[in-house]
């Protein structure tokens, strides 16, 4: 029996390294998909936040709506309350039900909240200040004397 040992021992350190190597490409492999998938989950949370962002503020504080836009506000919302932190989330809501309940409010909060992560999440520094959201306020009469 020691004899049969003897001579299988030039072939158990090749064994083993092989093995080792194996086990070591399996572990690796299973690391890589893992953080792979992690960064494909954070990377289209991201694009879907960033629309929504977008899309709620070329919606935010008009007085009138068209129909596109109120589309879209809608859609920024629902991405909001399914992708969202729980802050997000939690600042939509209190939105919503302030305008449900006196039919105007703004929408600044989960603007900042949104902003606030997004910048984190491109590794951009935190800006304190709320969005400050520019509209130029056009003369409706011009357009229909035209």
């Amino acid at each position: 029996m020691l004899e049969k040992i003897v001579q299988l021992s030039p072939l158990l350190g090749p064994l083993f390294a092989a093995i080792i190597a194996v086990l070591g490409w399996v572990v690796a492999h299973s690391f890589n998909t893992r953080r792979d998938r992690a960064n494909k989950r954070r990377d289209m949370i991201t694009q879907y936040l960033l629309e929504a962002y977008r899309r709620l503020e070329i919606s935010a504080n008009r007085d009138s709506k068209t129909e596109e836009q109120t589309i879209d506000f809608e859609s920024a919302i629902a991405d909001i309350q399914l992708l969202g932190s729980v802050e997000q989330i939690s600042e939509t809501v209190k939105y919503l039900k302030s305008h449900a309940s006196n039919g105007r409010a703004t929408i600044d909060q989960v603007l900042c909240s949104l902003r606030n992560d997004l910048r984190k999440e491109l590794n951009l520094s935190e800006i304190k200040n709320p969005p400050l959201i520019f509209r130029f306020i056009r003369d409706k009469t011009a357009k229909k004397q035209e």
